[in-house]
């Protein structure tokens, strides 16, 4: 068997294998699942010039985990202190699927300052001149709606302006730009633009955008705006219908506008739009839940290309009683925080919910090396890369308790490397039986609870690479192969 594994890799310069939990050396195999506990494992794979690498897996408890190729490259996941994956020289947030958000106790802001005694809602934060500034609508009985400011300098205790922002205003919108800090806001139907260089005295407003002929036609309202490299971009709502729709500008004073957010009107109501690693992402308001969108490049969030999540509903917090009004995120390093607006105590109030990564999600690592540079993804999220000439073991280290229960490689290169029983097809009665002569070298990792293909919503699954080997013997047929020449051997003459 050995024999004709070596025979097999050693004639093609294209094959493909999955490494099982008993491949690698170190750790513990528990039900098929690879378990590390403050230790360490390593695949020794041999000496291959370009390779993709997959990896099903997770931090269970504990701080974090590394895997490292060859001497070259690290793949890191830092689940305290700098909340952050990182490979080679870069490094990003943790994807928001790998998020849990964590809702303070009280509101941040319950309506209890000057002209306020109809509550607070539609939060915005911003960092400006050194400090984090919170515009906001305060609602008062008789004036009306108002903006108001607060400013922190740990996005957690807040201290309110003595003065109104603007008057007759609600809905606020801010971005900072060479120094100057620029408000839209919603006032009669429409949005306005106005400036500050110190976020208390603003310019005389002007009409940014009106109501069009069509979907917006009766009116628009919560606005959020950005200034990316010379290019402004506006979303809004349309707060008759649930609505929403996006605008450009040039200079961000007069916006036109190019797109309905959404066909499913009210899905992405009151969106508030950053620029991230992942993209444009938006968070949103469902009545009764927040909801996190990432349209990638797409600054529309076009309905086939976005990834919507829920993140919150009311039932999560201390502070919301009657549903969600809008919310306002803002990174702060690699955390996301939201300020929600919410009915607490029949007042409206506004409410904090912050990021944390999560231990015990599973997620997919991937990388793929071409023999100069490998490219590393983590659960789908932005490619990192760093520089890499060779490459011959995979170890992967666990800072508390990590488990892996899928991995495969697809290599080019003879692959001497010891990896155990990989030609050993091992079938957990769900996948792909380890008869099938498809050609395709399914090896499973047996049964783990949880496989691939369950956890991407697909029937079945299998931890080996898709990518066939052309050359090379399929590793699946060997065990066959031997059965028919122990039945001829046993044949008598």
């Amino acid at each position: 068997m050995l024999l004709l594994v070596a025979l097999a890799r050693a004639s093609t310069s294209d094959a493909s294998f999955a490494a099982d939990a008993g491949d690698w050396e170190g750790g513990s195999v528990e039900e098929g699942v690879l378990r590390l506990d403050d230790t360490s494992a390593v695949l020794n794979v041999g000496e291959v010039t370009s390779f993709v690498f997959t990896a099903r897996m997770r931090l269970a408890a504990g701080e974090g985990f590394t895997v490292r190729l060859g001497d070259a490259c690290t793949f890191t996941a830092e689940y305290t202190g700098a909340e952050e994956i990182g490979f080679g020289g870069s490094s990003q947030p943790f994807p928001v699927a790998e998020l849990a958000f964590l809702p303070g106790s009280s509101p941040v802001l319950n309506g209890s300052g000057a002209d306020e005694t109809g509550g607070v809602g539609d939060p915005e934060v911003v960092y400006f001149n050194g400090t984090w500034w919170m515009f906001y609508t305060a609602f008062d009985t008789s004036l009306g709606p108002s903006v108001h400011a607060a400013t922190s300098t740990d996005l957690t205790n807040w201290t309110r302006s003595s003065a109104t922002v603007l008057a007759g205003a609600s809905q606020p919108s801010a971005e900072v730009v060479a120094g100057e800090l620029v408000l839209l806001y919603g006032s009669g139907g429409q949005l306005w633009r106005t400036s500050s260089p110190d976020g208390l005295s603003f310019s005389f407003p002007t009409v940014a955008l009106s109501p069009g002929t069509g979907f917006d036609a009766s009116g628009l309202g919560h606005p959020s705006v950005l200034a990316e490299e010379g290019a402004w971009r506006l979303w809004y709502s349309v707060p008759a219908t649930g609505a929403s729709g996006s605008a450009t500008s040039s200079d961000g004073t007069v916006f036109t506008r190019d797109a309905e957010l959404s066909v499913d009107n009210g899905r992405l109501f009151g969106v508030d739009v950053e620029v991230a690693a992942l993209g444009f992402e938006g968070v949103y308001t469902l009545l009764d839940s927040i909801g996190f969108a990432v349209g990638g490049e797409d600054p529309h969030f076009a309905d086939a290309g976005t990834d919507l999540r829920p993140l919150l509903s009311m039932n999560d917090t201390a502070w919301s009683e009657g549903g969600f009004g809008t919310a306002g995120m803002v990174r702060d390093g690699n955390a996301l925080a939201l300020f929600v607006d919410a009915s607490h105590e029949n007042t409206q109030v506004i409410g904090q919910v912050t990021s944390s990564p999560l231990p015990g999600t599973f997620a997919t690592l991937t990388v793929n090396w071409d023999g100069a540079q490998a490219e590393a993804s983590w659960g789908g999220g932005p490619v990192m890369t760093c520089a890499m000439t060779e490459f011959v073991e995979i170890t992967v280290t666990a800072n508390g308790l990590a488990e892996l229960d899928e991995t495969s490689l697809t290599f080019e290169g003879t692959g001497t490397g010891d990896t155990g029983d990989t030609a050993e097809p091992v079938d957990s009665g769900t996948d792909t039986a380890a008869g099938d002569d498809s050609g395709a070298g399914v090896i499973d990792t047996g049964p783990t609870g949880l496989n691939a293909g369950e956890w991407l919503g697909e029937p079945g699954g299998c931890g080996c690479s898709s990518a066939p080997a052309r050359h090379a013997l399929p590793l699946v047929l060997l065990p066959l192969l031997l059965q028919v020449a122990r039945r001829r051997t046993a044949r008598p003459a």
